[in-house]
């Protein structure tokens, strides 16, 4: 059974902590997080919006809350 070089292993670990720690600080990689991160409050707002007006559609087309319930 092949025996474990922890040198070599923690070397590799280094240079993918230091390659993800790159990756992080790329000006392009920031850039697109903030856009992400509008990008998604923009989308919790729509959906907001958008639930309220379906459930306000469905109070106006309800026969339930029209009074009699015959569909008027």
């Amino acid at each position: 059974m092949p025996r474990l070089n922890l040198v070599q292993l923690t070397l590799i670990a280094a240079q993918n902590i230091q390659t993800a720690d790159d990756v992080r600080r790329d000006p392009a990689v920031i850039k697109a997080a903030k856009q992400f991160a509008a990008d998604s409050v923009q989308t919790f707002r729509s959906g907001s919006a958008l639930a309220r007006e379906a459930r306000s559609s469905w109070l106006r087309h309800s026969p339930l809350t029209k009074g009699t319930g015959t569909g008027e």
